[in-house]
């Protein structure tokens, strides 16, 4: 199926309620929307989001790379021809995982599409048909964050990520109220964002481990792999590390060093071929592997349940919910919208990702489709 034509457009979208993490507060986002199309106009659709301040793409850099870089370099490949494609890519600008992560993403929806098969199906088949769900708690004030986190035990939640990063005291007293509030079952890890240094948060670390924490995921600044190094070494809790790994050298690089325990895979940096490589490492050094989510609309979330139902090392749980915090999504029927009553997603079955677009975003990338033409 030859790759003919690309259609890519940039839409801002309100949260339900900001979001605090350790070096930004987020209302809002800017979101890539992505249309892949092949000369028999089967289409793949995919999604990325702004990752600055904690990391180093946003949406016009991906359209910039996109648009002027990575696109005139496939335009006319086989679109099976993912492996060429992936090396193609790299071979037109190092960097910009993100940019290709979005192509990769629609590739597998239009091949998906083009073979009426679910997108699982061209990921090693299907390993499980639900996605588990975890819960997560930006960062505001503690009595919010302890209210946030026992209203989603409430509502049927086994598991939480709690943000943290601005003050290790006041961290270690969020973490003791909201074990506290919520009791001893439900999974709580934490989520520093690069926010912590080793020199306040080693001590603090260590006090946490009191309230069984599942992980602590990416505390330090991801070039301080000094710092991971003596945080797996020194503490019993696993290290997961996202921010630092975007491909599979970023992964072997932290294993060479015993900088990593876990591993939270985000196919919006990796996409699902980037994704399902590093997997594979992680298992093989024995690393546990978590599914993240950076914002996703409902097309990233669609592709990360397909991801996880084809991955079995992936844990039990996900953080693919960000949909739902979303004041509207670009999928039509807003399937993502509306966490389920028993936090987990169906795997779909339809062909391709089983996400399609609302009409209104469907006329926005045509519309700047024109108007890239006419420029």
């Amino acid at each position: 199926m030859k790759i003919k034509e690309i259609f890519l457009a940039k839409k801002f979208i309100n949260f339900k309620h900001s979001y605090g993490i350790s070096s930004a507060n987020f209302t809002g986002e800017s979101f890539l929307i992505l249309k892949l199309v092949a000369e028999d106009g089967t289409f793949g659709l995919a999604d990325n989001v702004t990752a600055i301040p904690f990391g180093y793409e946003d949406v016009d850099t991906m359209i910039h790379i996109i648009q002027n870089h990575l696109f005139p370099a496939i335009c006319g490949m086989d679109s099976f021809d993912i492996e060429a494609i992936e090396i193609k890519m790299g071979k037109v600008t190092p960097g910009h995982p993100m940019a290709k992560a979005a192509i990769d993403i629609a590739l597998y929806d239009l091949n998906g599409k083009s073979l009426d098969v679910p997108v699982y199906q061209l990921l090693g088949g299907k390993c499980r048909s639900h996605i588990q769900l975890s819960g997560a708690v930006g960062i505001s004030d503690t009595e919010r964050m302890v209210g946030e986190a026992y209203e989603l035990i409430q509502q049927g939640c086994e598991s939480i990520k709690i943000k943290i990063g601005t003050d290790p005291k006041t961290d270690l007293r969020r973490i003791k109220a909201i074990r506290n509030k919520i009791g001893s079952s439900p999974r709580l890890y934490v989520d520093g964002n690069q926010g912590c240094n080793l020199t306040e948060y080693l001590r603090v670390f260590q006090e946490m481990q009191d309230y069984d924490l599942a992980f602590i995921e990416q505390p330090l600044p991801t070039w301080d792999i000094s710092g991971y190094k003596k945080l797996c070494a020194t503490l019993e809790t696993p290290i997961m590390i996202d921010e630092g790994v975007y491909t599979p050298n970023d992964l072997m690089t932290l294993i060479k060093h015993q900088a990593v325990d876990a591993v939270n895979v985000k196919i919006l940096k990796t996409g699902l071929t980037g994704g399902k490589k590093i997997v594979a490492i992680a298992e093989s050094a024995g690393l546990l592997c978590h599914l993240g989510s950076m914002f996703e609309t409902g097309i990233g979330t669609a592709a990360s349940v397909h991801f996880a139902a084809s991955t079995p090392a992936i844990s039990q749980t996900s953080e693919c919910f960000f949909p739902t915090i979303l004041e509207e999504d670009v999928v039509e029927g807003n399937i993502y919208s509306t966490m389920p009553k028993s936090w987990a997603w169906g795997v779909p079955e339809n062909s391709g990702l089983g996400a399609f677009l609302k009409p209104d975003i469907d006329t926005l990338l045509n519309n700047m489709n024109e108007k890239k033409n006419n420029v």
